[in-house]
């Protein structure tokens, strides 16, 4: 039996509004890079709340001359090039954008994450990633996603693995990489093709892996000697079954690189001490 529920009031909605109204306008961003004294409007305006924020201007100092770039404004951005060793210019230019921004980041302290009711048992939630992008990528050509192809990265140099898969003279990419201590990075788009898999076949059938896959690298030598870590376990199998479930993969279909490449024994990612039983068990 279904009950019909009285509306929300109107002055619950408008209240709502009002608290969401409020917190975008105390919103403070970085404006793009160009600004020099002598220049109004908006973008100056933009700057000068940064730098309020920042405490390198007072609100009485920026409402003397708001969206006007004056003496004030110019002292406050040479005395943020000085702090952040940039040349004191007083051009707002590239580099001083860059480093606002960070600034701004670094004072709103850590993502709080959102207060949502946990998924249920046998869902899985996207694990947060880090975008690192990489521009070896190309478009999947409207074929759909059905496989999940898991590498190792031959070595445990973490830092070193992504820099070379966003080196456009490697030729190589994943859509995602775990290290050791469970950070995922993403270098590609999901809806995007990444360089992961080569000449390869799914299940005994010649294809084009990489048109059909998202391919994971694991941080690890692939000797069978290191140890995948608990924490690579665990991210791994959240992210895996995030995508297991936001694609339809069947299970068949999560695979290493070892069983889709051309010829056999070409490869032998994960790596022979990998658990496969546990990463099944955990997306199943």
């Amino acid at each position: 039996m279904s009950v019909r529920l009285p509306p929300a009031s109107t002055t619950s909605r408008t209240t709502q509004t009002t608290k969401t109204t409020a917190a975008a306008a105390t919103t403070v961003t970085a404006p793009a890079a160009g600004l020099r004294k002598g220049d109004e409007g908006p973008k100056v305006k933009q700057l000068q709340d940064a730098l309020v924020k920042l405490g390198y201007l007072t609100k009485a100092q920026a409402a003397t001359g708001p969206g006007s770039f004056g003496l004030k404004t110019e002292a406050a951005v040479k005395k943020f090039q000085a702090d952040k060793k940039l040349p004191t210019t007083g051009f707002y230019g590239e580099q001083t954008a860059a480093a606002l921004k960070k600034a701004l980041a670094d004072a709103a302290g850590p993502v709080k994450p959102p207060t949502t009711t946990p998924p249920k048992p046998g869902t899985f939630a996207k694990p947060p990633v880090i975008s690192a992008p990489s521009p070896n990528q190309d478009s999947r050509g409207g074929t759909d996603i059905d496989t999940i192809v898991l590498h190792h990265t031959a070595s445990n140099d973490g830092k070193a693995d992504m820099a070379w898969m966003r080196n456009p003279k490697s030729k190589v990419s994943a859509h995602y990489m775990v290290d050791r201590d469970g950070k995922i990075y993403q270098l590609v788009g999901d809806d995007k093709r990444a360089w992961h898999a080569g000449k390869g076949e799914l299940h005994g059938v010649p294809s084009d892996i990489n048109s059909r896959s998202i391919g994971i690298e694991l941080v690890n030598d692939g000797s069978g000697k290191t140890a995948f870590t608990e924490a690579q376990y665990k991210a791994l199998t959240q992210l895996t079954g995030h995508l297991k479930q936001k694609y339809e993969v069947p299970l068949k279909n999560i695979v290493g690189h070892a069983d889709v490449a051309v010829p056999k024994g070409r490869k032998n990612d994960p790596a022979p001490n990998f658990d496969w039983n546990r990463l099944r068990k955990g997306v199943s």
